[in-house]
Parts: structure tokens; C-alpha cells; sequence
């Protein structure tokens, strides 16, 4: 579920962005552990080395999340929002303001960070169009079918979805127990709508069929 197609990673390795570079310093955080809370003072930019953080809003008992960020995605410490380790995770951590002094010459890194809070703002957008007006079965095969767009279509015409989510972690994606997220997931496997693919993937073997079940279902 990445955001940008490009690892800023690797794009910074240029010999150009040496002195960006330096600016950034490692930071770890074990598993769970907060990178930032809506109330944290820290105005800082991370692009994330390695591991997944997941970025949500908390309201009362419930989370509504936004975005998995995974390796050479960009974000800020400073948006109102949490973001918590999925998995023991590695950030390349700066300053805004250095961050800034860099930012205009550097056009690639500029696009990541605009690319990824639209599609954070697309996701918050899609949180409250599924609470509003579809339901559970509807928010998974939204997020099936928003996945499989990303991928290539295989020679025997399947598609191979890399969520690499646990099922609980899906549940939260669309507002839903894991309980309910299970018994949704076997009922397409069930159908040969969908079937389990190596760990932490899924496979579509036809994506018109998919299409189908998400129009059967009466999904707005």
C-alpha cells in the first residue's frame, strides 16, 4: 500500500542532496510505539527507512486511519493527527525549518510530500463517504478494488494484492471489527472472489469478477 513510486530514499542518495541529507538523523520506535500525538510540541519532517506507521484519528474509542506508511514516505510530526509504529520502525528525522531551506531546489521530494497528504486527504475523504454511505461489506470491497487498480494484471489475468496487513490492521483501514472483517474476507475466498496469496497478500483471480460482487452488493 505505498504512496509514492518513487523512494525518496534512493532519490536522495544524489550527490546534489548531500547537504539535505546530513540534516536528517536516525530515530528507532519498537512496535506501537508513538511517533507523534495530536498534542505533541515536536514540528519535525520524517521519510520513513524502514518498517510501516500507521497514520489515524482518535475520537473518544474510536480510530479512523489515514494512511500506512512504509519506506520512503514522507510526513510531518505536526498534522493533528497520531502515528504509531505497526511494526519496529526506523524514521530519517529533521527540522521543518531545515527541512524548508532545501525544500524549493529539490522538486522530486516536493511532489512526494504534496502526493502523499493528498492521498491522506483522499483517504479522509473516503473514510467519510464510507461511514456515511456504505456499508462494512461495501468499505472492504472498496478498498479490494482501489488496491487492485494499483497493480498489474498478471498473464493468467489475475492481480495480486501486497496489502500487507494483518486482518485487525484491515479492520481499522475501513472502521470495522476484526471478527467482521474475517467473516467478509471468507466469504469471497469462499465465492473465488479473492484467494490467499503468499503472507500478507491476496489474489484477485479475475478482477471483473470482483467488479461484480461490488456491484451486486448494492454498493453506492
Amino acid at each position: 500500500m505505498r504512496f509514492l513510486q518513487k523512494d525518496l530514499l534512493e532519490h536522495l542518495q544524489g550527490k546534489e542532496f548531500e547537504q539535505l541529507r546530513t540534516s536528517f538523523h536516525s530515530r528507532q520506535f519498537a512496535k506501537n510505539a508513538f511517533v507523534s500525538t495530536p498534542d505533541g510540541e515536536e514540528n519535525r519532517i520524517f521519510i520513513v527507512q524502514s518498517g510501516r506507521a500507521r497514520v489515524y484519528l482518535g475520537y473518544e474509542e474510536k480510530e479512523f486511519n489515514l494512511a500506512i506508511l512504509g519506506r520512503g514516505d514522507i510526513y510531518a510530526t505536526h498534522t493533528g493527527t497520531f502515528v504509531q509504529a505497526l511494526e519496529p520502525l526506523e524514521l530519517l528525522v529533521t527540522d521543518v525549518s531545515a527541512f524548508l531551506m532545501h525544500l524549493a531546489s529539490d522538486a522530486e521530494v516536493n511532489k512526494g510530500m504534496i502526493r502523499v497528504l493528498g492521498n491522506i486527504l483522499q483517504s479522509s475523504f473516503s473514510i467519510i463517504d464510507g461511514l456515511v454511505f456504505k456499508d462494512t461489506s461495501c468499505r472492504l470491497l472498496h478498498l479490494l478494488l482501489n488496491e487492485a487498480k494499483r497493480e498489474k494484471v498478471q498473464p493468467d489475468g489475475s492481480v495480486i494484492l501486497k496489502i500487507e496487513l494483518s486482518v485487525e490492521q484491515i479492520g481499522h483501514l475501513i472502521g470495522a471489527s476484526r471478527q467482521t472483517v474475517s467473516t467478509q474476507l471468507n466469504k469471497l475466498i469462499k465465492n473465488d472472489v479473492l484467494r490467499k496469496g503468499s503472507r500478507g497478500s491476496f489474489v484477485v483471480p479475475d478482477i471483473d469478477l470482483l467488479v461484480a460482487e461490488y456491484q451486486e452488493s448494492d454498493c453506492p
